[in-house]
């Protein structure tokens, strides 16, 4: 099989082109810019086993000025996951992007897999189904809302008669045999913040809870969804834990480790910004707008269609799982916590 892939270069894409590499498929990737590379689930660079075009999503058929030939899937992988960027650059990279990747599938005649995120749900809460996304959710930011803008221009297509199915990844953590990931971004850096002296009380709700996932499920997903994308036609899969985990543990777990002093966590009617040390209150007014909210919801995605399908069970992710992907990140220098 001839895969097309775009976001090779970020987590999700690397993991997928390494895994779709040794299953023996071919693999061209769109890469913007020069000296990036490809890691797979191992941190090892795939790069040099890859079809390479330079290109942009943001620009109309992905800027290329000669398409490869005869691909078998598009697998739209590409986003900007910053959940501060302006609205503009949502919408020219989320949004854009996956017009653009509409567009070249159906010019190549291939099945497009489109990659989402489980919280197209915006602030949802309690037992969120593989429903369509709304475009007119409340959404906690930029990037939930231009994601689920993203898959209604993905359903219109399949409703006009693309192969299409979107995959939507929970919270993206390491890899559950080992905590492994080999970029440690996004989620990693709030989950540095709880062990740091500069978070200090947050809001938070005794039950608040985050949909992790480990990076290992959701390589496995897509790449049934990839072997089979027939199967999954106009299905939309959570590729999520078999539980959330609770943010309350996550910070019992983080305060045994020396060189924590763990955030704690309190009502948030009882909580008052002004009243916070003056560093905290920095970081508060700095992520408090795109992370607080996270803390006051459990949200408990449905995960069985990928089950169903493909009989791949939603993994449940234990204490000792949780502290492997610390360990993980001590060991590559991420967290100081020795």
């Amino acid at each position: 099989m001839h895969v097309f892939l775009t976001g090779a270069t970020g987590l999700v894409g690397g993991a997928l082109a390494g895994a779709l590499l040794d299953a023996g498929h071919r693999v061209t990737a769109l890469v913007r810019g020069e000296g990036r590379d490809v890691l797979d689930m191992d941190g090892r660079d795939r790069i040099g086993e890859i079809a390479v075009l330079a290109g942009d999503v943001a620009q109309p058929g992905f800027g290329l000025t000669d398409h490869p030939q005869h691909i078998d899937l598009l697998v739209h992988c590409a986003a900007t996951v910053d959940f501060a960027a302006a609205d503009a650059v949502h919408d020219a990279v989320n949004v854009g992007g996956t017009a653009h990747a509409i567009a070249l599938a159906r010019l190549w005649g291939c099945p497009l897999l489109h990659v989402s995120t489980a919280y197209v749900c915006g602030r949802a809460d309690g037992f969120i189904p593989e429903t369509p996304a709304d475009p007119t959710a409340d959404f906690t930011n930029g990037y939930e809302a231009s994601k689920a803008r993203a898959e209604v221009l993905v359903e219109a297509a399949r409703a006009q008669g693309l192969v299409a199915a979107i995959a939507r990844p929970a919270i993206i953590v390491g890899r559950l045999s080992d905590g492994a990931i080999a970029r440690i971004d996004g989620f990693h850096h709030l989950f540095r913040l709880f062990g740091s002296p500069l978070l200090g009380a947050v809001p938070a709700v005794p039950d608040a809870a985050f949909a992790i996932v480990p990076i290992c499920h959701v390589t496995a997903g897509l790449m049934a969804m990839a072997h089979d994308i027939a199967a999954f036609n106009g299905r939309r899969l959570h590729l999520v834990g078999a539980a959330p985990f609770a943010m309350a543990d996550m910070l019992r777990i983080v305060g045994d480790y020396p060189g924590t002093v763990p955030a704690t966590m309190i009502a948030p009617e009882e909580y008052h910004a002004t009243e916070r040390d003056r560093r905290i209150a920095m970081v508060h007014r700095r992520i408090g707008p795109q992370f607080f909210d996270y803390f006051v919801r459990s949200p408990r995605f449905a995960g069985d269609s990928l089950q169903q399908i493909a009989g791949i069970t939603p993994p449940a992710i234990d204490e000792a799982a949780f502290r492997r992907m610390i360990d993980h990140c001590i060991d590559a220098g991420f967290l100081d916590w020795r």
